[in-house]
């Protein structure tokens, strides 16, 4: 505990700092002071290059903004159950972060949280998350594959964008919409299957995956957002549901390899340059 400070001046007791010297793996434990720790203070661990590893013990609730930001030794971290909350920026630029696992409890995950962590290969979202923030793991330039649970209704605005090694993504039954950009420039992406539920789908979602071959836009979805598929070049053909009934500027702008659009439907109205 050498390394930690809290503040106890509450119930309970919280995560203060540490100290930017600390190295290797260290260790938050569930009691200081007779007190239970329940949370992680913003900026609490921020450029504690040197740790590896933290283990965050079940009594902790929340994760505030920056907590881990700038850790760019920490390899992986486990937030358990009884967290509900990931703050915004709270790991961004962890850069040897490798793998996450997010527990069931957490319901949002903040803006901006995993930005940047450009080692990050692996990634499991609990079951108990509902809304993925803006920019949220943007720039995760080694994730290859993720799932989205059903829990799950909002993917934010870039919440994926850049990540380029992205392959293959499983949307959950929950989500509604997806977020302007969300997916953009995920150039490895070769296929995406969009749930019923979706209603929305946000301008330059997938714009700039150029290996996607095909999507089918489900019934629910009323709008095609613009510029949504922009620069798709190994897009072949694309189904479009029979709830869509318009579609925006430049939605299929550059798709040289387009060579199919059935309409379940009658024929949307299209934007300029669609």
């Amino acid at each position: 505990l050498r390394n930690l400070t809290f503040d106890t001046s509450g119930a309970t007791a919280v995560v203060e700092g540490c100290d930017s010297a600390a190295s290797g793996a260290l260790e938050i434990p569930a009691i200081y002071q007779g007190k239970a720790v329940t949370s992680i203070k913003p900026y609490a661990f921020q450029n504690c290059a040197r740790l590896t590893s933290v283990t965050i013990l079940n009594s902790v609730t929340s994760i505030g903004d920056s907590a881990f930001s700038g850790c760019t030794s920490l390899t992986n971290i486990t937030i358990p159950d009884s967290v509900t909350s990931i703050g915004d920026l709270a790991f961004t630029d962890c850069t040897s972060l490798a793998s996450i696992t997010i527990g069931n409890g957490v319901t949002s995950i903040g803006v901006q949280a995993f930005v940047g962590c450009t080692n990050l290969t692996s990634i499991t979202i609990g079951n108990g998350v509902t809304s993925i923030g803006r920019n949220a793991f943007y720039y995760c330039t080694s994730l290859t594959s993720i799932t989205i649970p059903d829990s799950v209704t909002s993917i934010g605005e870039w919440a994926f964008g850049g990540c380029r090694k992205l392959t293959s993504i499983t949307i959950g039954n929950g989500v509604t919409s997806i977020g302007y950009d969300a997916f953009y420039n995920c150039e490895s992406l070769t296929s995406i299957t969009i749930p019923d539920s979706v209603t929305s789908i946000g301008d330059a979602a997938f714009a700039y995956c150029s290996s996607l071959t095909s999507i089918t836009i489900p019934d629910g979805v009323t709008s095609i957002g613009d510029y949504t598929f922009w620069d798709c070049t190994g897009l072949t053909s694309i189904t479009i549901g029979n709830g869509v009934t318009s579609i925006g500027i430049d939605t299929f702008r550059d798709c040289t390899s387009l060579t199919s659009i059935t309409f379940q439907g009658a024929a949307p109205t299209v934007g300029i340059s669609a």
